[in-house]
């Protein structure tokens, strides 16, 4: 038999353990955090999405605005989670950012509706959006938008909330679970208020807590 044609059993395991290794690999980068593309300098930068300063809150909106209703809806989308008026807020479109991918488009383009699909074609989803987030897909079209940034938003917002609110615990020692938020403050039992900007430098060097 040709040397081409053999495998040997150790050949077997050292390519199985390669795939192992490749396959391991991919699905490290898909739940891999993107990078903070946001610039330190221009204020406290929670996450992708949310800049407090002394100024106010800044929404970052990673799709582009034609007309749709976009920079409004999903920076409401934030401001519900974080307790700010959206009257009270900026909205700034993202910059190139593979931290601002749309894992829907792709979806959008599949021939099934939702509530048709199958269990496989759910998988086969899930995979259409691993990719584009691999592939740094920051498009608009297809009326994804909001399908694609629902959870996305509300979840920068939950988290940006949640970082500001551990903050406060720590000054004011007293449990997370006990403070509040309402227009823009962490409030405590007791009724003392903080300013989410007196908080923000400090919630921007925590790790996103889990919401």
């Amino acid at each position: 038999m040709s040397r081409l044609g053999k495998i040997t059993r150790r050949t077997l395991l050292v390519g199985a353990v390669a795939v192992a290794g490749g396959a391991a690999f991919g699905v490290y980068q898909v739940r891999k955090p993107v990078e903070n593309p946001l610039d330190p300098g221009d204020g406290a930068t929670l996450n992708p999405y949310v800049i407090i300063d002394q100024a106010g809150v800044t929404i970052i909106v990673p799709r582009a605005e034609m007309g749709q209703g976009v920079q409004t809806t999903l920076a409401a989308l934030v401001t519900e989670e974080l307790d700010v008026a959206l009257a009270d807020i900026r909205v700034q479109h993202g910059p190139p950012s593979a931290a601002y991918y749309n894992g829907a488009l792709m979806h959008g383009a599949l021939p099934v509706a939702d509530y048709a699909m199958k269990d496989w074609q759910h998988t086969v989803v899930g995979g259409i959006a691993a990719a584009s987030k691999l592939l740094g897909l920051q498009l608009t079209g297809g009326s994804t938008s909001t399908v694609d940034a629902f959870d996305k938003m509300r979840r920068a917002g939950a988290g940006a909330r949640e970082a500001l609110k551990a903050v406060a615990a720590d000054r004011l020692g007293v449990a997370r679970d006990r403070l509040r938020t309402e227009s823009g403050h962490v409030i405590a039992p007791d009724d003392t208020r903080i300013a989410y900007a007196d908080l923000a430098a400090d919630a921007a060097n925590r790790p996103v807590p889990d919401v």
